[in-house]
Order: structure tokens, then C-alpha cells, then sequence
């Protein structure tokens, strides 16, 4: 059956969707709830933690609020770089349909190529046995360049199969 991953979660580690998309577009103080649930849910699994002084419980809230503040940030990040190389995937797209006037392979054969390099990047994913706890190791970060190789392909590819 299918499980949603806030599965196993206390309610008071539980941050609405509109107020994650809040915190992630808005100002920095916009992340304290999910700096907060996420405390909440270290409380919640870690025992030693949660009968600790309340200053040390403090020290980890801000321990989380900065860590929250990094990830979002990172994530903002890596948002924009993505919509920027698939923004320029498909004005590649756009310029090789329109602008020149060499003959391209049929539209079809597009959309074939189009849905091979989607799959190809995502599915190689799935269950992947070569990580590092970190996920920072040189196979590592090949596999990530050509995940955005396949998928900036399959995104150009994708444009000159509906243009």
C-alpha cells in the first residue's frame, strides 16, 4: 500500500504544505515552524534528547533552525538552477524547430528520445546500492551529472517533439 512519508510523524511535527512552500519562498522567519516540527520530531524519536535539561533541548532547536535555514537555502538553490538549465533546454529546443532551416528527424522520434532520456535518468535511480552516507563521492556526483545530462536531453528533446 501506498505510504505518504509524514507516515510515523507526531502531529506537532507536521508542517502544511502552504506554510513549507511559505518558508522556502519567504523571508528566513518563515522557517521557524519547520525548524520547530523538526525539533519536535527529534524530541519525539530520541529519548536521551528528550529527557535532557531544557537548555540542551534549546541548543538543539537552534541547532535546527540553522540546519533548516541551510537546507532551504541549498534548495532554493538547486531550484533555480534546474528551472534555468530546462529553461534553456527548451529554448535550445525552440531555436534548432524554428530558427534553422536544416531538416530534423520526424517529431515522433522526438517524443521517443524525449521519454528514453526521462526514464533512463529516473529509473536509474531507484535503489541505487552505490551511495555513500554522504552522497558525495566521486561515482556519486558522476551519477548526478548524468541525471541533469539525461534530463536536460529529455526536456530539449521534449520541445522539438511538440513544437
Amino acid at each position: 500500500m501506498f505510504r505518504r512519508p509524514t507516515d510515523g510523524i507526531p502531529d506537532r511535527a507536521r508542517v502544511s504544505f502552504l506554510r513549507a512552500v511559505g518558508a522556502l519562498f519567504g523571508p528566513r522567519k518563515l522557517s521557524e515552524p519547520l525548524a520547530r516540527a523538526d525539533h519536535e520530531l527529534e524530541l519525539a524519536r530520541n529519548a536521551p534528547l528528550r529527557s535532557s535539561p531544557p537548555e540542551r533541548q534549546d541548543d538543539h532547536f537552534i541547532s535546527s533552525r540553522e540546519v533548516v535555514a541551510a537546507r532551504l537555502a541549498l534548495l532554493r538553490k538547486r531550484l533555480a538552477l534546474s528551472f534555468v538549465a530546462m529553461a534553456s533546454a527548451a529554448l535550445i529546443g525552440y531555436f534548432l524547430r524554428s530558427i534553422l532551416t536544416v531538416p530534423l528527424p520526424s517529431r515522433t522520434l522526438f517524443a521517443i528520445g524525449s521519454l528514453l532520456a526521462f526514464a533512463t535518468a529516473t529509473l536509474g535511480r531507484l535503489g541505487w546500492e552505490g551511495q555513500s552516507i554522504k552522497g558525495n563521492s566521486s561515482v556519486e556526483r558522476i551519477d548526478q551529472r548524468i541525471f541533469h545530462l539525461l534530463y536536460w536531453i529529455g526536456m530539449c528533446s521534449g520541445t522539438l517533439a511538440v513544437l
